[in-house]
């Protein structure tokens, strides 16, 4: 189930790269929402966590439906141009006219598959539906809709309260990793296809199509037109691992994209081949061994009851699944397991799931 980029007719004129602090801002509520998600994150969230106000930590639970699964469109870019100031962003939010701010807060607390509309034209069955989902998104859905202007009011007070408390300080601090990234994707743009600038800000991404379309392996089936519409390709350091795209009619296009790593995280693929190498008993024995201490070949076949030319061939693919050092020393090649590599495993694995 990809999100597919249509690029059919799609300008490369109308396609910009800068930073967005309110997107890194809600970012950020997305991780504190769901810290499970970024575990790479977990000392800055349990800090900034335990920091918040009272206040503040009860109306960001209040509105966690509206960044915790699906992101909310009103926490994106409304408008050009990039590279604003949080409190010009927040600004936009709370001049949006009522249809298209209540439609963009409905789609985020609903969190499914519907028309956002449905919210106006027929609240009943977009309350019910929200409340299926849970009870919190039932009461965010019935304050929405009860009271829209003291939602909006409430919404930014929060936002504006998250930006005292404690985003200015780290937007201080990311920016510039964040502005470096964005000068970096721009640089690309006159030097590649829109197929291949677009695919190079993330692994999970690839052109297909001849080049006429960017495929993201996600879990959504989504298809979103670039033809007519601006486009924003926005670097995250809270967002990582993911990768948000979000194309709603009215709104420019959005690419919301993780800097990169400094070593890019395996695609779910690559994660299948290295659970599948160790899944093997075999090598399962021979990694109790080269955990503990450097080991040759031969003192691991005389160990495991296997011959030389069997634990070669372990070895090499456990090597070719990043997990194997081999360190020659005189006439001898010790083998270890690289503890780090291995732990990074189960991390690595959420990131390719997450993504």
């Amino acid at each position: 189930m990809p999100v597919l980029l249509d690029l059919v007719g799609a300008e490369s004129s109308k396609v910009s790269v800068g930073t967005s602090p309110i997107a890194e801002l809600q970012a950020c509520l997305h991780s504190l929402a769901e810290p499970d998600h970024h575990l790479d994150s977990r000392p800055w969230l349990v800090q900034t966590g335990q920091s918040l106000s009272r206040e503040l930590r009860q109306r960001l639970t209040e509105f966690a439906p509206l960044w915790a699964r699906r992101r909310c469109r009103l926490l994106l870019p409304l408008c050009a141009p990039l590279d604003a100031s949080v409190d010009d962003e927040i600004g936009r939010v709370a001049r949006l006219p009522d249809p298209e701010f209540i439609a963009a807060a409905a789609y985020s607390i609903q969190g499914g598959a519907f028309d956002p509309q449905q919210a106006v034209t027929r609240p009943g069955e977009f309350i019910a539906a929200c409340e299926s989902r849970s009870f919190s998104r039932g009461e965010l859905a019935r304050f929405l809709l009860d009271d829209p202007d003291d939602f909006r009011n409430s919404l930014v007070r929060t936002l504006t309260d998250c930006v005292e408390e404690f985003f200015a300080k780290e937007w201080g601090r990311v920016r510039p990793r964040l502005r470096d990234e964005a000068e970096q994707t721009r640089s690309r743009l006159s030097g590649l296809s829109l197929a291949e600038l677009i695919s190079s800000v993330s692994p999970a991404a690839q052109p297909v199509q001849d080049g006429r379309a960017v495929r993201f392996d996600k879990l959504q089936n989504l298809t979103v037109a670039l033809r007519g519409n601006r486009t924003f390709l926005i670097p995250t350091i809270h967002g990582r691992p993911h990768v948000i795209i979000r194309g709603e009619p009215g709104f420019p296009v959005v690419v919301h994209y993780p800097v990169a790593w400094r070593r890019q995280p395996p695609s779910i693929d690559e994660m299948q081949q290295r659970l599948t190498i160790l899944s093997d008993p075999s090598r399962l024995a021979l990694c109790r061994h080269l955990v503990n201490e450097a080991i040759t070949t031969s003192d691991l076949s005389r160990r495991t009851n296997m011959t030389r030319p069997q634990v070669s061939r372990h070895l090499s693919k456990l090597r070719s699944a990043g997990l194997l050092r081999s360190e020659r020393s005189g006439r001898y090649v010790y083998h270890r397991i690289d503890v780090h590599d291995l732990a990074q495993i189960g991390l690595e694995l959420l990131r390719a799931i997450v993504r």
